[in-house]
């Protein structure tokens, strides 16, 4: 079917700047043709309301954007999708799996909804990411694109362990084994837990896990099929361990100018998770433990994240906190924040997301023959990048996205805060 989507301004997302007055049209699940100026109807065919679709003699569509602001879908690509954080109930501990994998699909498809068209999933239980990646796929169930990594891997008692489906391994050995598991089971990518965090016990943000040889024998495996390697690592010996085993993006990350210029050697992503440091009220919400690490962390990490964007680092991005609907937006806020123009913030959660996914010959940016995921925004994220929550149309793969979860869907935060 031939969409037409009218009256509109265009953020590509390309580097270039905001078109306006333009019309987009979509032929099946592309974008066919970009042209400036506002489509004119034939006559008899009245301007819809609330940007529906009228249908057109030629049996194709047309949606007046009503001076709406066009956008890439947008990428969330640091997401536990079955997590909880906080876990007031402590369902993780007492919860069926097949409870679990029902919240992940909630989480995924609440994404979508909110302009969310693609995620990527960095340590989930049971292999439920491929399980719903494979229901989205197929049209099972409305819900965005998923990259996954299924089981993150750590060192016995490391950071993680005993959560979300955790693989404990040590040595290079066992490390090759947990990679291949994950890749038979569906891996899109794979991710290690390098150093300690903030929701583990008994381990600092600044301490080094995994070794330089088992780094390097899971990047040795994943890259031998093709696949890229994911890190947790906070403290900076971590981070360039990581990136000397081969590594291809840091989450969260304390970066120095040795670890900048790693980065920038191996051309990887940095994905900073920076609402986990910046956001107060969230941290807040956290055990004391855990607060107690992020709020010392705070200055460190700005500063890291202010070197990376100085520097050019490829930064995407990721808020590691369910439910992502919100936390993506969050993240982008506290990125502009920090110090990001709001054009660059738009192309890490676009552009640039997408690429670290391996979409960038498709997905991340509005241009002609690019898979037709797309999302509408009321006002001008350009101006203030909280427009991103004005959310009023979303197009997964040329498809009209409803919106309305639905009559009697109870709230996330109802089920599980």
């Amino acid at each position: 079917m031939k969409t037409i989507l009218s009256n509109c301004t265009i953020i590509p997302c390309t580097g270039g700047p905001p078109m306006s007055d333009m019309t987009l049209t979509m032929e099946g699940n592309r974008i066919a043709d970009i042209a400036n100026g506002v489509f004119s109807p034939p006559a008899g065919i009245a301007r819809g309301n609330g940007l529906q679709p009228r249908p057109l003699p030629d049996g194709s569509r047309w949606i007046d954007l009503a001076g709406g602001f066009l956008l890439p879908g947008m990428w969330e690509v640091h997401a536990h999708l079955g997590d909880l954080i906080p876990d007031p109930h402590n369902l993780l501990e007492t919860e069926a799996l097949t409870d679990y994998t029902i919240r992940a699909g909630r989480v995924a498809m609440d994404g979508l909804r909110a302009g969310i068209t693609g995620i990527r999933c960095v340590g989930e239980d049971g292999f439920v990411d491929v399980a719903w990646k494979r229901a989205f796929d197929k049209g099972v169930m409305q819900g965005p694109r998923l990259c996954v990594c299924t089981k993150g891997i750590s060192i016995t008692g490391g950071h993680g362990h005993g959560t979300l489906g955790a693989l404990e391994v040590d040595g290079p050995w066992e490390m090759r084994k947990a990679v291949r598991e994950n890749l038979k089971n569906g891996a899109d990518q794979i991710k290690l837990m390098v150093t300690g965090g903030i929701m583990t016990r008994g381990e600092t943000m600044e301490e080094s896990q995994f070794m330089l040889d088992e780094i390097q024998a899971a990047t040795e495996v994943a890259h031998n099929k093709g696949k890229r390697v994911a890190v947790h690592a906070w403290g900076e010996e971590g981070v360039k361990t990581a990136l000397r085993g081969g590594v291809d993006s840091i989450e969260h990350g304390f970066l120095d100018d040795e670890a900048i210029d790693l980065i920038l050697e191996r051309d990887a992503w940095y994905i900073p998770t920076v609402c986990q440091t910046q956001d107060v009220d969230h941290i807040n919400e956290l055990p004391k433990f855990q607060i107690k690490k992020a709020m010392a962390a705070t200055v460190k990490h700005r500063k890291s994240v202010q070197k990376a964007m100085q520097a050019g680092v490829k930064i995407a991005c990721g808020s590691d906190s369910p439910p992502i609907s919100d936390f993506n937006k969050r993240e982008l806020e506290f990125l502009v924040k920090v110090g990001m123009p709001e054009m660059d913030a738009l192309i890490a959660a676009t552009r640039t997301s997408a690429d670290l996914c391996g979409y960038a010959d498709d997905l991340g940016t509005v241009e002609t023959g690019r898979l037709a995921d797309l999302v509408v925004l009321g006002s001008d994220p350009l101006h203030d990048i909280s427009a991103v929550r004005d959310v009023r149309l979303v197009i997964k793969d040329g498809r009209l996205v409803h919106l309305d979860a639905g009559e009697g869907m109870s709230s996330y935060a109802d089920l599980y805060f």
